[in-house]
């Protein structure tokens, strides 16, 4: 980021965008695919939650993290408690760092929503072994990387309607 060049400033985001993109990314987790597609497709929802607890820390949070993770346990007829759980704790962990996060680049936050994202399987993995489930193997650690990888389209799809028109 160059001082010389400020960066753009953005139109007020609406809490019904928010609420839109949540039920988007839930409906696509009840979408009936092919067995092995679902290897490839990142968590949605996890995303959605980093994006917007970093670009709108003051309209998502921790509970919110909380209450949409319990909506994608009951969406996914998982282990209640799983999704809430590693929401709630992602966004906690992208939360404390958000002031850094919004002034690095894509490729550098894409480096960070790897770490969280894979953070968030690993608690989903440790708390499904917790309740005697077997470790469902080492595939279930495509889907971050996936997701790191259209981070950056994420990001410019969904700034893109706030955009001041110069």
């Amino acid at each position: 980021m160059s001082l010389d060049h400020p960066q753009q400033l953005l139109k007020p985001v609406s809490l019904r965008l928010i609420y839109l993109t949540f039920a988007l990314a839930l409906l696509a987790e009840l979408l009936p695919l092919p067995v092995g597609s679902m290897r490839w497709m990142p968590d949605f929802v996890g995303l959605l939650v980093i994006y917007w607890a970093i670009n709108q820390p003051r309209l998502v949070g921790v509970g919110s993290g909380f209450v949409i993770g319990l909506m994608a346990d009951i969406a996914t007829a998982g282990l209640f408690g799983q999704h809430a759980l590693a929401y709630s704790i992602t966004c906690y962990l992208a939360q404390i760092r958000q002031r850094q996060l919004v002034m690095f680049n894509l490729g550098q936050q894409s480096l960070v929503v790897l770490g969280l994202l894979l953070g968030n399987q690993i608690i989903m993995v440790l708390a499904r072994m917790a309740t005697g489930s077997a470790f469902v193997g080492w595939h279930y650690f495509i889907p971050p990387v996936i997701g790191a990888l259209l981070w950056p389209l994420l990001t410019k799809l969904l700034l893109a309607p706030y955009r001041q028109k110069n």
